[in-house]
This record gives C-alpha cells, structure tokens and sequence, in this order.
C-alpha cells in the first residue's frame, strides 16, 4: 500500500539524494547515509538513554522532517523523570554511524556470539 501524499510508505523506503557538500539535516539523510540516533536524558542523575529508530520516526513525522535535536524534542520526553516528577523534556542526542550489533550481518553477529559463549565457558 502507498500512501499518496507520503509515497515511501509501502513496499520500499525512498531516500533522498544526496548532494554535495553535505548536510545532514534531514531524517532521511541521516538513514541514507548510515547513521542512527541514541536519545538520552539531561536531568542530573537521570542519564537514561535509549537508540532512536529512526526509520519508524520518518514514517510518524516524515522523512523530510529535521533532525536536529531542537525540532524533534518535541516528541520525546523521559519516563523516569516524568515518573519521579522531574522536568522530563530536557532530553539531547548523540549521533554515530551505524556500529551497533543491530547494524552487523547476521552471520558475523552470530560467530561473535559464539565466540564470547566459548570464552566465557572456558575458565583460564
């Protein structure tokens, strides 16, 4: 099913072009060039963090829709500061590029978990 008005819903996700010089300002560029978000929590004490699927927030707000930390805070907000009664919107992003576990091959995911399994039942 495409959605007309946003016609990367669907089947395939459309990513932007990416033009020289770059910039990544955009939730589109930032998937096409390979990057992903942690979320985390400013309150002093707090430091929750939490990786930002960037994919399904493209689908909610947009692709074309800006990144920056100014203009997306708005839909975040910290459980346990709302929890405990503390400001929970004061919240800031890290990006890096795409070198979590979730980013490997399935296959070499699945010989360095075998790896550290080995080593951690083998006593030294």
């Amino acid at each position: 099913m495409i959605v007309k008005d946003r016609p990367y819903i669907g089947a395939m996700l459309r990513l932007p072009e990416i033009t020289f010089p770059l910039s990544i300002d955009t939730i589109g560029k930032a998937l096409a060039m390979g990057e992903e978000f942690d979320i985390h929590c400013l309150n002093t004490g707090c430091h929750h963090s939490s990786r930002l699927n960037l994919v399904a927030l493209g689908q909610r707000i947009g692709f074309d829709h800006s990144c920056l930390v100014q203009d997306i805070a708005s839909y975040f907000f910290c459980p346990k500061c709302r929890a405990a009664g503390r400001p929970d919107k004061r919240i800031g992003l890290t990006c890096h590029t795409l070198t979590r576990e979730h980013s490997e091959w399935p296959r070499e995911r699945q010989e360095w978990r075998q790896r550290v399994g080995r080593a951690r039942a083998d006593p030294a």
